[in-house]
């Protein structure tokens, strides 16, 4: 599918785009509800800014040890084991023993039904590069945000 000189054709582009969208809004989604929850306790809004600047700091700094990991920069960070590509719930022989959890939580290939691959986003038809390129991008994207959120909030 992929073209020799190593660009993405017009679906997966989107594809790609459609996993960089969701995965940064998760990762502002979470540190969005974190922060409130700080703010809550507290009933400060000022705590609630410092806690999303504080998320901001952490995501872009969780970003920047995923960019050295994958650059072998830092020694400590060791490559992890690879995952096997789950069989979609479909093609699976004992269907009745799922795991319990949210619905929000499961992937597209837990549920039986017909979402076309337009609509969904399959990150295993990428590469490894490319996959660490778009946790880099997310989660760097999320911190930008949390931080721009924390100035835009008024005292």
């Amino acid at each position: 599918m992929k073209s020799p000189d190593n660009k993405l054709s017009p679906r997966e582009a989107k594809t790609y785009r459609l996993v960089l969208f969701r995965r940064t809004f998760s990762c502002f989604g979470t540190g969005l509800v974190i922060s409130a929850i700080v703010g809550g306790i507290y009933r400060d809004r000022m705590h609630f800014i410092w806690a999303l600047c504080a998320a901001g700091a952490i995501l872009i700094a969780c970003g920047w040890f995923e960019y050295l990991k994958m650059t072998d920069s830092l020694p400590f960070f060791h490559n992890r084991k690879q995952k096997k590509i789950k069989t979609p719930y479909a093609w699976r022989k004992e269907k009745d023993t799922q795991r319990h959890k949210p619905a929000f939580m499961q992937k597209s290939e837990d549920f039986e039904d017909d979402l076309t691959p337009e609509v969904t986003a399959d990150i295993e038809i990428f590469s490894e590069k490319r996959r660490s390129y778009a946790l880099i991008i997310s989660r760097i994207a999320a911190g930008v945000l949390l931080l721009v959120a924390s100035f835009i909030i008024p005292q």
